[in-house]
């Protein structure tokens, strides 16, 4: 998305804008140097900025810096994607303390049910399972880009947890027998820029990457 277009919709009846970073569903990220740009507009016409990280894990440049330092700004993160934890609806925001005040007083007085609270502190005190989650992680992706990139496959948005991959023949039959004869869930998305119609991936560890790119070899036949 566009820099220049976020731009010229920030108008001084804008409260509150919300960037996506990486976004979802296309993993594309802002640099330093675009949000610093989307940065002078938004305080020049007072306007909120609040930076989703929901796929911060996956990747390393964060904005969080400028939410604990100056004002108006709030980032977002969520346990539903690294921990597998969707169920839980946890997650938390980072921001002046004002502003995290003004956010409690809006939220429900038990929002948070002390099951996911429990999955919070045990992910929170115990770094070793954060950095093995995301080991495990780096090398699934390696591994399929790795692949992918050997056997001549196009792919794009790395950022996320998920990957697009333009193939060889149908994309939607690719998913169709994926499920029938693999029991493997992907999902076919169109207009992806130039690649057209691809495959988007969810990237696990390295032994499903292998499942699945072993089906993807056998399935995608011109």
């Amino acid at each position: 998305m566009s820099v220049d277009n976020i731009i010229k919709e920030m108008t001084d009846d804008t409260q509150l804008l919300i960037l996506l970073n990486p976004n979802n569903p296309m993993g594309n990220v802002y640099s330093e140097e675009e949000f610093k740009k989307i940065l002078a507009v938004a305080k020049e016409k007072q306007i909120s900025i609040l930076i989703d990280e929901a796929y911060h894990y996956y990747y390393k440049n964060t904005f969080i810096n400028y939410a604990l330092n100056d004002e108006h700004i709030f980032v977002t993160r969520t346990f539903s994607k690294l921990m597998s934890l969707a169920g839980c609806r946890l997650g938390y925001v980072v921001g002046w303390p004002e502003g995290v005040k003004m956010i409690q007083k809006l939220c429900t007085p038990h929002n948070t049910n002390a099951f996911a609270m429990k999955f919070a502190e045990a992910v929170i005190t115990d770094p070793y399972m954060l950095n093995s989650l995301i080991d495990r992680f780096v090398e699934g992706r390696d591994y399929l880009i790795h692949t992918l990139d050997e056997n001549g496959y196009k792919h794009i948005g790395e950022a996320g947890n998920f990957i697009f991959i333009k193939p060889k023949s149908d994309a939607k039959l690719i998913v169709k027998r994926m499920k029938e004869e693999n029991r493997i869930l992907i999902k076919s998305y169109p207009n992806i820029g130039e690649y057209g119609t691809c495959l988007r991936v969810s990237i696990g560890e390295k032994q499903y990457m292998q499942q699945f790119f072993d089906a993807l070899k056998e399935l995608d036949v011109d």
